[in-house]
């Protein structure tokens, strides 16, 4: 919960304009009452994502994003409810009244973060740029390629080997030692003493898309100290959750949606030697193993991910885990080999921003890395070998959904490996069916999709009751004349919510949904555009409904075998409901 009333909330709602916040992002065209544009939420060539100005909501007909101003500022920033709250509030000119002390607390708590981290940044910046101090670290860099326009571009820093630097110098500036604990800045001893967490290491601010830093991450400069870990970061704080966040993504995003794809690199000087050459769409996953999180993050904005680990690391277990996480969260995985031994910084340096295109365009698909992995370091003239590794691959094809996918790996490595093509079918369909890999997602009854508009006949039973519901949401006082009950199961929940709240506005209904699938099927439903009904017309159409609900308790009736007598009552009572059905007087 923000802390702030809900007729603070109502009147911010009532005050912004959804049209205007959403041109700062997304070109926008008039249609008749909507506005539709390119979604900057996926990739698309044709407009489907629509704002109703009069319900003040959006949705996208392609990917299925939607909601009010607050969900769109949400996540076009990646920002909390809290921080959408004071955006909007600035930008209409609204004071965000009295808070509960704790929400309030957290506000300026997490105002007093950021402050503290931008102080921090410039420090370190100040640093390596103006002092001697720092001169070992600027070397290192100029080794690595980067010019001090790049140093200043991408706002790098230095944190000097004393071991209170930064914290005498921002307590010197009046913030507390505690502050800076929590910022991640420092640390405790035993002693309850503090001390900088980072000494003698370039450091790299990461930021949020609005330029604000979020946390840092420090790099030693001496690779042969022992002990010491190579790559420091941040702690996760208030402000910052290293398993949300992508390090480049602020630089990077426009790339990403302009391409339909990002490149997961590794360390920080891949992703800025990346952008450096003109490679923009580069992030890095801020020293963790990929996150379910930063993958939901990912499909926001694209569809394809490329790895470009090094080829070491590309082989490790956790790196084969996070392949497996991106896969699962719907994206296209594909796997750039570069040579032995080398890292993206590397090649990109020696090779040039073509020869890594080069790479990207042979990149492989997950399955094929998988299966060079399973094969790598394995005797193929060993017959356990062979047998062993057939069997992997065998378990690595069951789990493919796509038949003609499974079809063709299956041809390819019977011809490699010079095995029986219908043996290797057989045991692949056995062990698929073990694993029952193609379970049917129980709520597919229930979404929204692009086939509900492929006919205009009023037979189609689905389109005629979103025609009804539509109609009932765009005119409230006639959702009293008609009974949920009338609906399949398919719509009949939405017709529940829509119906049974005839007083209120839908945007008070659709905020209180908390299925996503319902959710998105009544904003869809919301920012389509209605027909226009006469109430004769509109009963004419409830009459039908009524009629098809008869036809399919006649039908029900004819399974003598499955119908019990309690099911039989019920069915009899519905029929004589519809039957006895008049509406109101006027309707």
């Amino acid at each position: 919960m923000s802390g702030v009333s809900e007729d603070f909330i109502e009147k911010l709602k009532d005050t912004v304009d959804i049209v205007d916040v959403v041109s700062d992002y997304v070109a926008l065209k008039k249609t008749g009452k909507n506005y539709k544009g390119l979604c900057p939420f996926h990739q698309e060539k044709t407009p489907s994502f629509t704002i109703n100005p009069d319900k003040q909501f959006y949705y996208c007909f392609g990917c299925g994003a939607g909601g009010n101003v607050f969900n769109f500022l949400m996540e076009i920033e990646h920002i909390t409810f809290q921080e959408t709250l004071k955006i909007l509030a600035k930008r209409v000119g609204l004071e965000i009244p009295h808070q509960s002390s704790h929400e309030k607390r957290i506000m300026v708590e997490r105002d007093r973060l950021f402050e503290i981290n931008q102080v921090a940044a410039k420090f370190y910046h100040y640093l390596l740029m103006e002092k001697e101090i720092a001169a070992k670290a600027v070397e290192y860099l100029k080794k690595r390629g980067f010019t001090r326009e790049d140093m200043e571009s991408f706002y790098l820093g230095y944190a000097p080997p004393g071991w209170r630097s930064l914290l005498n110098f921002m307590t010197g500036r009046g913030y507390q030692q505690e502050e800076l604990l929590k910022a991640g800045l420092v640390l405790t001893n035993n002693n309850n003493s503090y001390y900088d967490r980072f000494r003698d290491r370039i450091i790299f601010p990461i930021f949020n898309l609005r330029g604000e830093v979020l946390a840092f991450g420090g790099r030693i400069i001496n690779s042969t100290v022992s002990n010491t870990p190579k790559y420091l970061n941040s702690p996760d704080t208030l402000i910052y959750k290293k398993g949300e966040n992508l390090y480049g993504f602020n630089w990077a995003r426009d790339k990403i949606r302009e391409t339909d794809s990002a490149i997961m690199m590794e360390g920080y000087t891949d992703v800025l030697s990346a952008h450096k050459a003109g490679i923009t769409n580069a992030v890095a996953s801020l020293g963790t193993a990929l996150t379910v999180e930063q993958a939901k993050f990912l499909k926001r904005y694209a569809q394809t991910i490329f790895i470009a680990y090094d080829a070491d690391a590309a082989g490790a277990n956790a790196t084969l885990r996070g392949l497996d996480i991106l896969k699962k969260a719907g994206l296209n995985v594909r796997v750039i080999n570069l040579p032995e031994n080398t890292d993206p910084d590397d090649f990109i340096r020696e090779q040039g921003k073509k020869e890594f295109a080069r790479l990207q365009e042979e990149a492989c698909s997950l399955i094929d890395f998988k299966i060079e992995q399973i094969i790598k370091g394995k005797d193929l003239t060993k017959t356990d070998e062979k047998v062993n590794l057939t069997r992997e691959i065998v378990q690595l094809l069951a789990g493919l959904e796509d038949k003609i996918e499974r079809e063709v790996y299956l041809q390819e490595i019977a011809d490699r490996f010079q095995l029986n093509f219908e043996v290797l079918r057989e045991e692949v369909a056995r062990v698929s069916k073990d694993k029952d890999s193609k379970k049917k997602d129980k709520n597919y009854q229930n979404r929204y999709t692009k086939k509900d508009n492929e006919t205009n006949s009023l037979n189609n039973i689905n389109r005629l009751e979103k025609i009804i519901l539509k109609y009932c949401i765009d005119n409230p006082e006639l959702r009293e004349q008609i009974l949920p009950q009338f609906f399949t199961a398919t719509n009949r929940k939405l017709a529940r919510l829509i119906l049974d709240n005839s007083a209120k506005d839908i945007q008070s209904v659709i905020d209180k949904i908390e299925d996503d699938d319902l959710r998105k099927k009544a904003l869809a439903l919301t920012v389509a555009e209605g027909e226009t009904l006469s109430p004769v017309r509109l009963r004419v159409l409830v009459d039908k409904l009524i009629y098809r609900n008869k036809i399919g308790i006649y039908r029900e009736l004819q399974d003598e075998e499955g119908l019990s007598l309690t099911k039989l009552n019920n069915l009899l009572i519905y029929f004589q409901q519809l039957s006895n059905y008049q509406g109101k007087e006027g309707f």
